[in-house]
């Protein structure tokens, strides 16, 4: 694994301390991460899930693209998930997928925790 995937793991495991980060190596000096154990907050039905990705090796120069949640969690005001929130799988686990790209993130080295945080944040704020 290169070292900028290394240094992202930790910052996450940082971030969602005490959740578990579970992270499996895909070969090519990248690693898929799942955390496990996330607070999605009142919004969501149940409202602990796992959020995950898949870290290339390009990072920090790589966007996290794109981001899972587990697909059992459910909007608490009853609305469907819609595009660019949709169906998936990741890492073997049923999942919703959220597209949200970073353009920038080639340029401006985007940190993992803060685009897992991004895609919290877009879901807690959905209308």
């Amino acid at each position: 694994m290169r070292d900028g995937v290394s240094k992202a793991i930790e910052e996450l495991k940082a971030q969602f301390a005490p959740a578990a980060v579970i992270v499996t190596e895909d070969g090519s000096g990248g690693a898929h991460v799942i955390v496990e154990g996330v607070d999605m907050g009142v919004r969501f039905v149940p409202s602990i899930t796992w959020i995950g990705g898949h870290i290339t090796a390009q990072h920090p120069y790589a966007d996290i693209y794109p981001l899972f949640v587990g697909s059992e969690i459910r909007r608490a005001d009853g609305k469907a998930f819609e595009a660019p929130v949709t169906p998936a799988s990741f890492a073997g686990r049923s999942a919703w997928q959220i597209s949200r790209r970073s353009p920038n993130a080639q340029v401006d080295q985007q940190k993992a925790n803060a685009k897992f945080l991004k895609v919290i944040n877009f879901l807690q704020n959905l209308k």
